[in-house]
């Protein structure tokens, strides 16, 4: 097969499980790009960033459209989003991770309701904001705190992670570019495809029952799961 046609393949999957979701593409595009199409790790990342921006602008206007958006209740994740990938600070303060979990879970017993309504949103936002400026998964964990734990509608959270992936994303490209990280080749044959099938995905989701999506959303993370963990097993058999 030729090169081109696993390009625009990977943006296609990437594309459609975007649109559908509001996120996540990038769990699936750094895979292909990486084992598939034999980009290496770092241009794999940053040839991803570079490749759902586009396909997010095109789903986020679908939902738009479609009136599947509160300006208001995206405001704090576009904030944190915004702050999060102008930041993007190496990991390392592991300390930090409990008394997130203490925090969040006072807001899941509902014992904090002015937390819940923005300082929740915005701290979430800020962390996604960082791990999607460095490639890494910050969509995927975005909605999933939105709607496990801050019980937003699943079209709803779907539309604020698009949008606030939005700046997040403009500036991680503009570092990758200047690094030099970017193929080009891939973006050329990865977007066209890829804003189409996100567009499909975006009309798909917005007329979907929001428990069917639900469902087809906690299919598609355990599949993900699977795969990277039998990608880590390969690695660690090759070794």
């Amino acid at each position: 097969m030729q090169a081109k046609t696993k390009y625009a393949l990977s943006g296609t999957a990437a594309g459609l499980v975007n649109g559908l979701f509001g996120g996540g593409g990038g769990m699936v595009l750094v895979p292909l790009l990486n084992g598939w199409c034999g980009l290496a790790g770092k241009q794999a990342f940053a040839t991803c960033v570079a490749a759902i921006l586009p396909l997010s602008a095109v789903s986020a206007a679908v939902y738009l459209l479609r009136q599947a958006f509160d300006w208001a209740a995206a405001l704090p994740y576009l904030i944190g989003g915004l702050a999060g990938g102008r930041t993007a600070v190496p990991p390392g303060q592991r300390h930090m991770a409990a008394g997130t979990v203490r925090r969040l879970s006072a807001v899941r017993r509902r014992e904090v309701y002015p937390v819940k309504s923005w300082l929740i949103p915005m701290a979430a936002g800020f962390g996604a904001g960082i791990l999607s400026a460095w490639g890494v998964g910050g969509g995927t964990l975005l909605l999933l705190v939105m709607t496990l734990i801050l019980g937003v509608p699943q079209q709803q959270a779907a539309a604020v992670n698009l949008l606030y992936f939005l700046p997040t994303a403009a500036m991680g490209v503009i570092a990758h570019k200047r690094n030099g990280l970017l193929e080009t080749e891939v973006l050329k044959s990865a977007i066209p495809w890829g804003t189409t099938a996100a567009a499909a995905g975006a009309l798909a989701a917005t007329t979907l029952d929001t428990a069917v999506l639900r469902r087809l959303f906690g299919a598609y993370l355990l599949l993900a799961a699977a795969g990277s963990l039998r990608q880590l097993w390969r690695e660690r058999r090759r070794k």
